[in-house]
């Protein structure tokens, strides 16, 4: 029982820094970040405006695997 309180209260403690550890950006680089999000949403709705079906315009939003 004492072995629970103190692994719930060690988490509790260094969570916070194991979860903060795999962000690629800061919040420093909020302007940066705003930057990409736009860029990328531009060449989307590019894509989509020269497409001529729907078949076209799925594509401009087909997800990438990341394996």
């Amino acid at each position: 029982m004492k072995f629970l309180i103190l692994f719930s209260l060690i988490i509790s403690t260094y969570a916070p820094l194991f979860a903060e550890g795999h962000k690629k950006y800061k919040k420093e680089n909020f302007d940066k970040i705003k930057l990409m999000k736009i860029e990328y949403l531009n060449k989307k709705i590019s894509c989509v405006k020269a497409s001529n079906n729907f078949k076209e315009m799925k594509k401009c939003w087909k997800k990438k695997n990341k394996y």
